[in-house]
């Protein structure tokens, strides 16, 4: 789907900066995970420029920038042949990105923009051409990371920028952005997906009704893609476990939720948090029919999992719960070993049940 249907009235802002020719030196594009936000500067880019996607790849006049490996990005600079290794993996990079631009991908697991990605992009891009030059940057939070030497070089090429050249930063953590450096930007906003702008998606997905898919993943794109995944059974499967778990129903029920959780997270980072993000929204759903509020729409299985668990644990906190998920994903977002985040989120929450 084109983002201009996901996000029409951020589209619609762009489109008038385009049309009055008022397109300014950086703007900053921030929102919510999954709302689209890569996809919507790469538009953006192709609105600016007047080249197509697919005329992306070695373009001189587009340079994109992401987190990676400094010997990867060390290596690529050196040689762009077909033959070398790091050439063929940011072209598959750019040839998977440019033809699904709403799927979250990630070059490396690493969480920097290296030093070295800042001082060839000064090297190179101060050039004079006929076309407008767009730098590209996503998850632009990651330039602080470390000494942030890189976001100080970014802001040195901002405080004196080439001519003809805007910048377009994406992020989803604008707090994590330099002042400096945000306040040189224009700042765009792009909201979470309404369910009725991603109905069209909603309904070409056949695991879950468009009411129940919309609620799990909260409109967020990267969540929709990865329930693609998982039928109705392996979702109820999940909760089971958590909820076998934090009952201590028995020493095998602790160590199976623990074990999986465990193997998620070291396999795929994703389909932990998912699966975490899961059973969140099912405790809101159980707080919901706690509260008799009305349910937004009908999975029979999913909230008599709720009505049971509240008849055997009627005095339980469920928003205890729920912050003992957020403080179990807080910490191993500090590096915290895993192991013990995870055994501390389930002692915890079986203290809360009491």
């Amino acid at each position: 789907m084109d983002i201009s249907k996901l996000q029409p009235q951020s589209w619609n802002h762009i489109e008038s900066i385009v049309s009055k020719d008022r397109i300014g030196n950086a703007y900053l594009i921030h929102g919510p995970s999954g709302s689209g936000k890569e996809a919507f500067a790469l538009q953006f880019c192709s609105l600016i420029t007047g080249f197509q996607l697919n005329e992306f790849i070695n373009n001189p006049n587009i340079f994109l920038i992401l987190p990676g490996d400094s010997d990867f990005y060390k290596n690529l600079f050196k040689s762009a042949k077909m033959d070398d290794k790091e050439y063929q993996e940011w072209n598959s990079y750019w040839k998977t990105k440019l033809v699904f631009p709403l799927k979250k991908n990630k070059l490396s697991n690493s969480k920097r923009i290296p030093i070295n990605v800042l001082k060839n992009l000064k090297k190179n891009i101060f050039f004079k051409s006929n076309h407008k030059k767009v730098v590209i940057i996503f998850d632009a939070h990651a330039l602080s990371e470390g000494s942030a030497e890189s976001a100080n070089a970014l802001l040195k090429i901002l405080e004196e920028p080439p001519n003809n050249t805007s910048f377009l930063l994406v992020t989803d953590s604008i707090n994590n952005i330099v002042s400096t450096i945000a306040s040189r930007c224009q700042t765009i906003n792009i909201p979470r997906i309404t369910s009725e702008n991603l109905s069209d998606i909603l309904s070409r997905k056949r695991n879950f009704d468009a009411d129940v898919l919309s609620f799990l993943s909260n409109n967020n794109l990267e969540k929709i893609d990865l329930l693609d995944e998982y039928s109705k059974e392996s979702v109820i499967s999940i909760i089971t476990k958590y909820v076998d778990c934090i009952q201590y129903n028995s020493a095998e029920s602790v160590s199976l939720f623990s074990e999986d959780m465990l193997l998620s997270f070291n396999s795929k980072r994703e389909i932990f948090d998912l699966e975490l993000g899961i059973i969140k929204k099912w405790l809101e759903c159980t707080s919901l029919i706690k509260e008799s509020i009305t349910i937004s729409f009908d999975w029979d299985d999913f909230t008599a999992l709720g009505q049971d668990f509240l008849v055997k644990n009627e005095n339980s906190n469920i928003l205890y719960l729920l912050k003992e998920i957020e403080k179990c994903l807080n910490s191993l977002k500090s590096h915290s070993a895993p192991k013990l985040s995870i055994m501390n989120m389930i002692i915890n929450s079986h203290n809360s049940l009491n």
